[in-house]
């Protein structure tokens, strides 16, 4: 299908679901460099629609470019959520995410307006899809110091000890997957609760709209390409050094994203920019594939054990 063709289907569907759903939400969803952001401004033309964002870089402040924030201009005319509300320096957890997006999502509806979600991070959609019950385990500097000092000295210490705690999700993750390592066994030393147990699946607290927004694999690979050029050619090498004067360090997490770990090399002189460049088409063509195991799972689901008011769509791009 063509872009004007998935919006027109896209507009009926929506139509459709409100219809039959007034107090429905919509998502928007699929791997990166898909269109989906493009398909929600479109979309916004027909409908009174305020778009949260479900990005894990967006909420940064400063951190533009790569994370390919909407233009200010079109920001301006339609309300975005969940852009710039942190500093690269502070955490802001799966569980805040949940609870101010529930919150945002009431305060459009009480506008009389369309809450739309646009996807780019599958954990902050789950929150939502899954209405995961997440435990109230906030960030403690000290023991993340900690944990991450023992995997630093005895590398597999953070996979090995989630597995005799919570077996079931450090079979979920690579023993490389420090961050969430951690995160795993934070919340366990917080609440006594392990992860495993802690996430607990209900039903939707909203009815839902799943549209899902595919391309082609080699399609998706060279739009990633050549979104990758037009990025340094705006200014990320620059963008990436102006957060680093600023005293924002490699090791914070906000830096350890895609797209900036890859630079901050080159601004060292460790790296040529040719090869910066080509270890970022390769690590974001990795997370697209992730991305799009991640939301086929969506499909299946769609297709054999939907969730009850769920709807699910999907559209293809030529």
């Amino acid at each position: 299908m063509e872009i004007q063709e998935i919006v027109d289907q896209a507009k009926q569907d929506i139509l459709d679901f409100h219809a039959k759903y007034p107090n429905g939400v919509v998502i928007i969803r699929w791997a990166t460099a898909t269109g989906k952001s493009k398909l929600s401004v479109l979309l916004s033309q027909f409908f009174d629609t305020e778009i949260i964002s479900a990005d894990s870089r967006q909420i940064f402040r400063y951190m533009n470019i790569w994370t390919d924030k909407i233009a200010q201009d079109i920001r301006d005319r339609i309300p975005h959520h969940q852009i710039d509300i942190v500093d690269p320096d502070e955490r802001y957890t799966a569980g805040q995410r949940q609870k101010d997006t529930y919150r945002i999502i009431e305060e459009i509806q009480s506008r009389g307006k369309l809450p739309m979600i646009v996807w780019g991070t599958g954990l902050y959609i789950d929150t939502i899809y899954k209405n995961f019950s997440l435990p109230e385990a906030k960030p403690n500097a000290q023991l993340r110091d900690e944990l991450y000092a023992k995997e630093e000295a005895q590398p597999g210490y953070l996979h090995q000890t989630l597995s005799q705690l919570d077996p079931e999700e450090a079979q979920k993750l690579h023993p490389n997957s420090t961050r969430y390592l951690v995160r795993a066994l934070e919340i366990f030393y917080t609440t006594g609760e392990t992860k495993t147990a802690s996430f607990i699946q209900q039903a939707v607290k909203y009815p839902l709209l799943m549209l899902g927004l595919r391309r082609e694999k080699e399609e998706g690979n060279r739009m990633i390409n050549a979104r990758i050029k037009d990025m340094l050619a705006q200014g990320l090498l620059a963008e990436v050094q102006g957060l680093l004067d600023r005293g924002y360090t490699k090791d914070l997490q906000s830096m350890q994203g895609i797209g900036y770990k890859e630079i901050i090399p080159v601004l060292e002189g460790k790296c040529s920019l040719k090869d910066a460049e080509e270890l970022l088409k390769k690590n974001t063509h990795h997370l697209a594939k992730k991305q799009r195991t991640r939301f086929r799972r969506y499909i299946a689901e769609g297709k054999q054990t939907p969730k009850q008011d769920v709807e699910y769509k999907v559209y293809h791009l030529a």
